[in-house]
């Protein structure tokens, strides 16, 4: 029988590649080291009919040696099985030179006796580890002045250095880094393998269930060279939150990694950059200031991202690429399953933030919970997640974002509704992890009753969803505790602790009303007092936004807890039509009197009720708008001048919101503050909840167009002394 060419054999099977590589029509080169005569461990003869053209595996290949590798199936060769090695077969892999391994290895060697001489204590060591230990330093009277090393410590050292030699060849040899760079010059960042896989561990076992989406079965190397860069990183810095190996990692990693994300959104990006951007709108670096949190432009690019390279489309690449696009099975689920995760990422940033929804729920986000396909595609958690979220946007929509044309009886009709749509979604579907899905559920619910604060019913004995909203935000907060008794609220995502700033701060702002007297205050006054320990336990780092949203909250209880009204305190300024200007001092001493006045007059009519006493100042920023209007508050109240000391105040010296033995006076007590000399009246009356008497132009929903909406939150310096005459500066003490 005559025997077939090489180029014959590969006409008649032109994908007979290992299953693990990517489909192609190309036809390798013939290895010498893979000859045709190779019989198999089963002794039978081969046949050059029936073979195809064989490759040596990537480990054969640096070697140089002869590979018996089988393609299809695939079966290990004998060499990676005697010496376990793992054996594969990459098109792209290209052999690695003995003076470039050389060259990696010296400076692999350098950089861990650098890293070795920190962690000790002592001085760099020198260039070549010796068994001669060094003579200690002789005093002036010609004593030891230090302790004399030992030579099996030096041997100690000097085996190690070669051990890590020995690994080091042995990663060369199979074509990964021996350590892992980001970034160049003062904010250059380099991990060793050992790190890495730490990091990565962590990241699985701790952050990974609260968005189960990336496949725990590749390795660190696959990420970081396969996937993408980026997502490698991505990976590297959410688990770099609490990694306790390398203090300041995370802080390290922020400039080099900032640098990379527009890099790579910049260049070409695959749906594996949409992932780690995923990644790090789920958990973002830490910011100090409202202005330079990027994580909403981030979300934006992510989703714009995603559309442009077809993740709406995911069965459709084609018409997406420039080039010529074969996809798998597989690769479809996986651009499906990061589309799911979009949205549900896009929807807790947005409802985070209290910014418009940025999602697309399209006809390919259906899926049928009895069709196993479906559910192989998305698993039950993400299935279930992707349902609340959509949920979410589905409320923001029909309550937040219509044009309020309705009567208070009718908001209250449509609020009820979708609070019982919610309920019965939440039975329909179930997961696997019914904690953390019931937590989800819970902060959609705060989501959805904090849009009592947008209904102006005077009447308070028919406020039925205050009391809801009530009893969401402390269901919502018992749910978040239990995670801080596990020891697991430190890896949340972020948007667990932004829905938790509103619950505690819709808490405060119930408690310190006339509504009180209907809800057991003295058990909202624990909920209120564990919010603020929570957040301050689940910074990031110091002075970070949790951190410093918890000593707002803290000081407002504080004051509302001795009986001081911040409103009465505040200096409202007050902007004609012409120009902004503002009252002097005195005048608006006299305006918040009247005010107060008028105010008791009010409650001593015939209703026995004043006017809007859970209203809102900012309007505009939909659920969120209660955490918004209340730093606003406290910004205007400048309680202990706190917006120029908050800071220092965070850092060093924070607030104890339970300064006092009980939580507010009993309602109808009147409490005197000497030192403003004004009455403050019961804050279950006055704080928080009495409305501010804005200017002509100022009054409405969204009339803050004079201020950036974002910057101005919890931050010491602002703009506002650049408006002419006077502006706000003086008045706002910032």
């Amino acid at each position: 029988m005559m025997s077939m060419s090489p180029t014959q054999g590969m006409s008649q099977h032109p994908f007979a590649i290992s299953p693990t590589s990517p489909t192609s029509t190309r036809g390798f080169k013939r290895s010498a080291s893979s000859d045709d005569e190779n019989d198999g461990d089963d002794g039978r003869p081969s046949s050059r009919r029936n073979t195809a053209v064989k490759r040596a595996c990537n480990e054969c290949r640096q070697q140089k040696l002869k590979c018996n590798v089988q393609q299809d199936p695939f079966v290990t060769c004998n060499r990676c099985q005697k010496q376990n090695l793992r054996c594969v077969i990459e098109p792209n892999f290209k052999r690695v030179g003995k003076r470039n391994r050389n060259a990696e290895m010296e400076k692999e060697m350098e950089y861990l006796r650098e890293r070795l001489a920190i962690y000790e204590g002592s001085s760099v060591l020198t260039s070549q580890p010796t068994l001669n230990p060094p003579q200690p330093p002789i005093d002036n009277n010609g004593f030891n002045s230090g302790p004399t090393p030992k030579v099996e410590d030096e041997a100690f050292l000097q085996t190690q250095h070669q051990q890590v030699a020995a690994t080091s060849l042995l990663d060369l040899r199979s074509g990964s880094p021996m350590f892992y760079p980001l970034g160049s010059g003062e904010s250059h960042v380099r991990l060793s393998h050992s790190e890495v896989n730490e990091l990565f561990t962590e990241y699985f076992q701790l952050y990974h269930p609260f968005l189960p989406f990336l496949d725990q079965v590749r390795s660190p190397d696959e990420y970081h060279s396969q996937d993408h860069k980026l997502l490698f990183w991505a990976i590297i810095s959410v688990a770099a939150r609490r990694y306790g190996g390398r203090p300041g990692l995370l802080k390290d990693l922020a400039k080099p990694l900032t640098d990379l994300i527009w890099d790579s959104i910049r260049n070409q990006p695959n749906h594996h950059v949409v992932k780690a951007l995923c990644l790090l709108c789920t958990w973002p670096i830490p910011a100090e200031r409202t202005v330079t949190d990027p994580t909403f432009i981030l979300c934006g690019a992510m989703m714009q991202v995603a559309m442009q390279i077809g993740l709406h489309q995911p069965t459709h690449a084609q018409d997406f690429a420039r080039a010529k696009v074969r996809l798998r099975q597989e690769d479809i689920n996986d651009r499906l399953r990061t589309w799911a995760v979009c949205n549900i990422v896009a929807q807790t940033v947005s409802t985070g933030n209290g910014q418009p929804s940025i999602t697309l729920y399209n006809s390919t986000l259906e899926f049928d919970t009895d069709d196993e396909n479906d559910m192989r595609i998305l698993p039950p958690t993400l299935y279930v997640r992707l349902r609340q979220e959509r949920a979410a946007d589905r409320i923001g929509r029909q309550l937040y974002s219509t044009h309020r044309d309705r009567s208070d009886e009718e908001w209250m009709i449509h609020l009820n509704l979708q609070a019982e749509r919610l309920k019965a979604e939440r039975k329909a579907v179930d997961g696997v992890d019914n904690e953390l899905e019931e937590l989800y559920h819970r902060a959609v619910q705060v989501h959805t009753h904090l849009f009592s604060f947008f209904i102006a019913d005077h009447r308070l004995e028919r406020r039925e969803d205050l009391i809801a909203l009530y009893f969401a935000a402390t269901g919502f907060l018992d749910r978040l505790f239990k995670l801080h008794r596990e020891n697991r609220l430190l890896f949340v995502p972020y948007y667990i602790m932004q829905m938790s700033l509103a619950a505690g701060f819709a808490l405060l702002k119930i408690l310190n009303s006339d509504f009180a007297g209907r809800l057991p205050a003295e058990q909202g006054r624990k909920y209120v007092l564990q919010t603020v320990d929570v957040l301050r336990k689940s910074k990031v780092w110091p002075n970070d936004l949790p951190d410093r949203f918890a000593e707002v909250l803290a000081q407002l209880w504080k004051e509302s807890s001795r009986g001081r009204s911040l409103h009465s305190m505040s200096q409202s300024p007050s902007v004609s039509n012409a120009g902004m200007s503002t009252f002097k001092h005195h005048n608006q001493q006299q305006h918040q009197q009247s005010q107060i006045q008028q105010h008791q007059h009010q409650r001593r009519d015939s209703t026995g009720l004043h006017d809007d006493p859970l209203g809102l100042i900012v309007r505009s920023r939909k659920s969120m708008s209660v955490v918004f209007d209340c730093v606003w508050r406290w910004r205007e109240a400048q309680v202990n001048g706190a917006a120029d000391q908050l800071d220092s105040t965070v850092v060093t010296n924070p607030t104890n919101p339970d300064s006092s033995t009980s939580s507010t006076p009993p309602p109808g007590v009147i409490v005197e503050n000497p030192t403003h000399g004004l009455p403050n009246f019961n804050p279950h009356l006055n704080t928080l909840s009495m409305p501010l008497q804005l200017p002509q132009g100022l009054a409405s929903a969204n009339s803050f167009e004079f201020f950036d909406s974002v910057s101005w939150m919890l931050d010491t310096q602002n703009d506002w002394n650049n408006y002419p005459s006077g502006g706000f500066g003086n008045d706002f003490g910032a």
